[in-house]
């Protein structure tokens, strides 16, 4: 999946953007629409961002539990190096990698969501002088060159901010 970037200036434009796109063949689950006029938005019926989209949670849940693994794993190793090791069997130590990870994956969510999503990063002074960000996913090379040939012909006062290949959401 490739995940496009354009920016406008307002709302006002983002209805007939969705119209043209969904007319062109481009599901509204592939269109997130991202402002801080949220009223705008609402009043345009659109898609807009959600929380994953807009805040970094899943990226740093993920890194949050690979953090926790490996302190689990160290914590676990390091209690079989003591007296309590001889008690120990391999269910226990799974139980305190498991036990890590969890906490690791929840204190990530938590730093996640006090941060803006590393994948919009660049669009934060954008997104505060009033533009709004859409974001839409292509998951082919015919999807892909359809919603860029309408963007470009149809939606002028949008322009192309770039692109992420194999976009995922988690990394």
């Amino acid at each position: 999946m490739k995940r496009l970037y354009y920016l406008f200036h307002g709302t006002e434009f983002a209805k007939s953007i969705s119209n043209d796109l969904q007319n062109a063949g481009i599901n509204q689950g592939q269109l997130h629409f991202l402002s801080h006029d949220q009223v705008g938005l609402a009043t345009a019926n659109v898609h807009q961002a959600d929380i994953f989209d807009e805040r970094d949670i899943p990226h740093s849940g993920v890194w949050g539990a690979i953090t926790g693994l490996g302190v689990g794993i160290l914590f676990a190793s390091y209690l079989i190096a003591t007296e309590l090791g001889s008690h120990m069997n391999f269910g226990v130590f799974l139980f305190v990698c498991a036990l890590f990870t969890f906490f690791g994956t929840w204190a990530g969510g938590f730093i996640g969501i006090s941060n803006e999503n590393h994948h919009i990063t660049r669009f934060h002074n954008a997104l505060e002088e009033g533009d709004t960000l859409l974001m839409v996913d292509a998951y082919d090379e015919t999807e892909e060159s359809r919603l860029r040939e309408l963007m470009h012909t149809r939606h002028l006062e949008a322009s192309y901010e770039g692109e992420e290949d194999n976009f995922k959401v988690f990394l």
